[in-house]
């Protein structure tokens, strides 16, 4: 929202609201209003007696809150706005900057005080109050919704994915107590300031939002034309267009664009720059991959930005002192320590069809030379093809055939086995492969207990590392170079690298407790701004955002709807709905466009295996 609407709608409101003179407006109302106490009151009772059905009553906060002020209408009175009002007016209007979706169109004037129009969704409509007092109503149920949705987001994660299995925002926040206290002390922009999750990563996505509205206000950058690769050497109009576009971003120095060199040194490690924060190939060379990228319009990034800042809404702000993180859409697992990242590794994820579930657990304890018991969709979806195919593929995958999932099953010589009688649904064996060489797990696997057998592990298939898109597994996250991993989960218990390789090399299988069960968090992070305040954004390779952006509802309050003309009411003037249309061209990296239409599946799934 730019300033100019904050002021037309400010100019509009006191307009509206100044039939008396200013020293009127700052008049607090000193009596309870007993149309408020009324019909709030009883509601309030009934939650504070704990009824049945009070949890359900949306109007349980509202009231709450009028409770707390003593029943009387605190942004407005009869000669118009109080001077909370403004302050509240004022916060609401910079719900842009905080990452909250909102309409830029400017407010209808308005010249009359909506009345018949204005209900409560799923609650009683709202009763013939007057005028100022249903005003301060549908301000507060606004800020209420407002401070609630920037403490712990608008969308419930449950909602967008049904396997969400991640750690929560603790609901420790009585938001209408403390709401009414802030105003008693007359510190309410301090107040809605302390909302805000305090996670670095939630921080630093705040400070690169500030920066790419910037760059929208200046007017956003320019497209690089179609053409040819662009490389070292190159001159012309297609060089400048890219030299400015990379500057806007600060991917390259500012003396670059008074530089007539063409394409020199400079400029390729700007756009390697730019090819490192993206996720794309980091070659210099300006492919179609990469000019998609440079030309996706700064809104959609904002788009972005704005969308992961509401999935850090979702998170506690402390993960654990010392933490893995697994982000899906990067292919990276870093180890942090004290909010550093002190080590990073690439990694594997699920693919579409099997994708990495967003979860939290702890890892409990390693597993050297582990065991490999082939989940049942693993062994009925992939294994079972392969052996009809090719009978001798269990022998040479050293996986053992045994008659049952118990403990004393018996094992079974696969070449006495009718595979082709088999089939996905009808599979009564358990597959097994031991330590070797060839073993999907490798060398080490790192167990953090869940329902689904997710876990992280060692890998044969070291090559799969070198792509830049790394969505090969069945859900388990596989990882580069998982000794280093190990051994710094173990070196404060003794374990340094000779110790590490002698148990690997022995082959046989060994568990390791740790002392110290570290948190681990799979989380779907398509944005992020790195320590030195960078924006870095990835494919959305699972469709996530564009279920997200379908999930969250019209900005504002959620309690009040209009039933009539909204562009005429008061409230359509003060709190604007979200833009959900149509996205723009490209994906965050230069893939498919950011659309709310359903598409692909869109939330983990039960699973299993690697």
């Amino acid at each position: 929202m730019t300033n100019s609407t904050i002021i037309t709608i400010l100019v509009v409101l006191i307009t509206l609201f100044q039939p008396c003179p200013a020293a009127a407006l700052r008049e607090r109302i000193p009596t309870v209003d007993h149309e408020l106490h009324a019909w709030l009151a009883p509601i309030a009772q009934m939650e504070e007696n704990r009824l049945a059905g009070m949890g359900r009553n949306p109007l349980h906060p509202l009231a709450r809150f009028y409770r707390q002020v003593g029943f009387q209408p605190v942004w407005n009175g009869p000669a118009g706005l109080l001077p909370q009002g403004e302050i509240l007016l004022h916060l609401m209007a910079l719900a842009a900057r905080n990452g909250l979706f909102i309409d830029d169109a400017p407010p209808v004037p308005l010249n009359r005080m909506p009345t018949q129009e204005i209900s409560f969704a799923d609650a009683s409509p709202l009763p013939r109050l007057a005028p100022h007092i249903q005003f301060d109503v549908m301000l507060s149920a606004g800020l209420l919704r407002y401070a609630q949705d920037l403490n712990r987001g608008r969308v419930m994660p449950e909602t967008v994915s049904s396997q969400w299995l991640a750690w929560r925002r603790p609901q420790t926040r009585d938001i209408p107590v403390e709401l009414a206290r802030a105003l008693a002390e007359d510190r309410l922009a301090a107040y809605v300031g302390s909302l805000h999750p305090v996670n670095p990563a939630y921080q630093g996505l705040r400070k690169a939002l500030a920066g790419y509205e910037r760059i929208r206000a200046e007017g956003g950058w320019p497209t690089v034309p179609p053409g040819p690769a662009l490389r070292m050497g190159d001159k012309g109009p297609r060089v400048e267009a890219l030299k400015r576009r990379l500057c806007k971003t600060g991917d390259g120095p500012g003396d670059m664009l008074m530089v007539p060199a063409g394409y020199d040194g400079t400029v390729e490690a700007a756009v390697k720059s730019f090819q490192r924060r993206h996720g794309l190939r980091i070659d210099g060379l300006v492919g179609e991959r990469t000019r998609a990228a440079l030309n996706v319009p700064v809104g959609e990034r904002i788009t972005r930005i704005k969308l992961n800042m509401e999935r850090w809404r979702w998170f506690p702000d402390d993960l654990g002192d010392r933490h893995l993180l697994v982000n899906i859409p990067a292919f990276e697992l870093r180890v942090v320590e004290a909010d550093t990242t002190v080590k990073r590794l690439r990694a594997i994820v699920g693919r579409k069809k099997r994708q990495t579930p967003v979860m939290s657990g702890r890892i409990a304890y390693l597993e050297f030379n582990p065991y490999w018991n082939i989940p049942q969709k693993i062994a009925r979806r992939d294994i079972l093809p392969r052996v009809i195919a090719d009978p001798a593929y269990l022998i040479r995958q050293g996986i053992r055939v045994f008659d049952s999932w118990d403990r004393q099953a018996r094992e079974l010589d696969p070449s006495g086995i009718q595979w082709e009688h088999l089939s996905a649904r009808y599979f009564p064996y358990r597959l097994r492969q031991d330590p070797s060489g060839m073993n999907a797990l490798g060398r080490v696997k790192f167990m953090f207990p869940n329902r689904h057998s997710i876990y992280i592990h060692d890998t044969p298939g070291k090559a799969l590392f070198n792509r830049q898109g790394r969505s090969f597994s069945s859900g388990c996250v596989r990882v580069e170079r998982p000794m280093v991993l190990a051994h710094h989960l173990l070196s404060d218990q003794g374990w340094d690298r000779d110790r590490l390789e002698a148990a690997t090399e022995m082959g046989q299988r060994k568990t390791v407790l740790l002392e110290r069960p570290i948190p681990v968090h799979l989380v779907y992070f398509t944005a992020w701004a790195d320590a030195d305040g960078r924006a870095h954004f990835r494919k959305d390779i699972y469709g996530r955002d564009r279920k997200l952006l379908q999930a969250i509802e019209p900005e504002g309050s959620r309690l009040v709807v209009c039933s009539g003309h909204r562009a005429q009411s008061l409230l359509s003037a003060v709190c604007r709905p979200l833009k959900t249309g149509p996205g723009t061209p490209a994906d965050a990296s230069g893939g498919a466009a950011l659309s709310t239409k359903p598409a692909g599946e869109v939330a983990g799934h039960p699973m299993t295996g690697i």
